[in-house]
């Protein structure tokens, strides 16, 4: 395992140091994998656990334009409940 990037989560229980989110590439079945999942910070060391998913190279590739799209919206959808909160 590869590790490319790493993260502390803000969700729910895995909040305040309990979890991390990490991303890394894997070799797993004689293919390499980008693997993202949540870390486990509580137990000794760190363990992943199997909330999570591993994406071929290609499906990688095509998730990236749309978690552009997926960011932007989330963007105007944040933006529009400031808005309604400040009326």
């Amino acid at each position: 395992m590869k590790e490319i990037w790493r993260t502390p989560s803000l969700e729910g229980k895995w909040k305040d140091g309990k979890g991390h989110v990490v991303l890394s590439v894997v070799p797993y079945y004689q293919r390499v994998w980008v693997d993202m999942r949540m870390h486990n910070m509580e137990r000794e060391g760190t363990s992943h656990t199997s909330r999570g998913f591993r994406l071929t190279i290609g499906q990688a590739e095509n998730l990236l334009g749309q978690l552009a799209v997926a960011i932007d919206k989330a963007k105007e959808e944040e933006e529009k409940n400031k808005r309604n909160g400040d009326e």
